[in-house]
């Protein structure tokens, strides 16, 4: 993969929706928010044409099992009724796009082409959409399910992108280079708001992601930095690459990781995602659990 293939541009965007190119999916979340909050700030403005995808209910389970995560990754079949809902189509790319701050397209990103899906992020979402002048609407667009009666149906298979189970996760730290991305006090195991154990899993080196996309060199606000600004941000991870380390990349709950593996793909590497990351390792008393730095 190579920038180009993980990112799209406004300009890029806008003219592949003149040509009615690609399937466009507003996929808002925060962490923390009513369930519903991204709804209605879609039904408030969103780009001409997109179709909003609900995270919590189409991108991820519920399994009622703490140790799978918060987030586990859905089951392949609810998947596709979830995307075959709003229009997505298996011979039309799909265009993911979310707000400063969200990390839910990296998310949408990760579990589409999981999937085996072609999909790219807007660079810069809806902020970069506006800054570039171009028009917003509250009208909802029109779906038809499945993508219409000349739609292949959409039959997905997973692994097209790689994954750690929890043991591979633990033998990742000991052995390589295996990324936390959250923020560095619940790393350190100072805090933590939402999961059973504060700390990390053993091994593991510390890149926020908010760090990743910090600072003014990006094309669009909000947007993925230059090649050079990542390659010096994820120095740790290009360098266990070039030495033939194992690797790998966890957050909380899968979500934040998602756009670090975004970035890592844009300069052309493959990282594994630990889906269940921090809230099934420290749901399962059987791990064990570092803290400090």
């Amino acid at each position: 993969m190579s920038r180009a293939d993980v990112l799209i541009t406004v300009p890029e965007l806008a003219a592949a929706l003149e040509r009615d190119a690609v399937t466009l999916l507003d996929v808002r979340w925060r962490l923390g928010e009513p369930h519903g909050a991204g709804a209605a700030r879609y039904a408030v403005r969103h780009l001409p044409r997109a179709r909003f995808l609900d995270l919590e209910a189409v991108l991820t389970r519920h399994t009622g099992d703490p140790r799978d995560g918060r987030h586990p990754l859905p089951e392949l079949d609810a998947l596709a009724t979830g995307l075959a809902a709003v229009g997505v189509r298996a011979d039309r790319q799909v265009v993911v796009y979310d707000e400063a701050g969200s990390f839910a397209a990296g998310r949408a990103w990760w579990v589409l082409r999981w999937a085996g899906l072609d999909v790219r992020v807007l660079d810069g979402g809806i902020a970069a959409w506006e800054a570039a002048g171009m028009p917003v609407t509250a009208a909802n667009s029109p779906v038809t399910p499945g993508g219409g009666s000349d739609a292949p149906e959409l039959h997905l298979r997973a692994g097209h992108l790689p994954t750690l189970t929890a043991d591979q996760a633990a033998l990742v730290g000991s052995g390589g280079v295996l990324v936390d991305v959250r923020a560095p006090e619940r790393f350190r195991g100072e805090t933590e708001p939402l999961d059973p154990q504060a700390g990390h899993i053993p091994g593991a080196v510390n890149i926020p992601v908010s760090g990743l996309f910090a600072g003014a060199d990006t094309a669009y606000p909000g947007g993925m930095p230059s090649e050079q600004v990542l390659r010096e941000r994820l120095a740790p991870v290009l360098a266990a690459v070039t030495a033939g380390e194992p690797i790998g990349v966890y957050c909380g709950s899968g979500v934040s990781a998602a756009q670090a593996v975004l970035a890592l793909a844009s300069l052309g590497v493959q990282v594994p995602l630990y889906a269940g990351s921090w809230s099934a390792w420290s749901n399962d008393p059987a791990r064990p659990v570092a803290t400090g730095a």
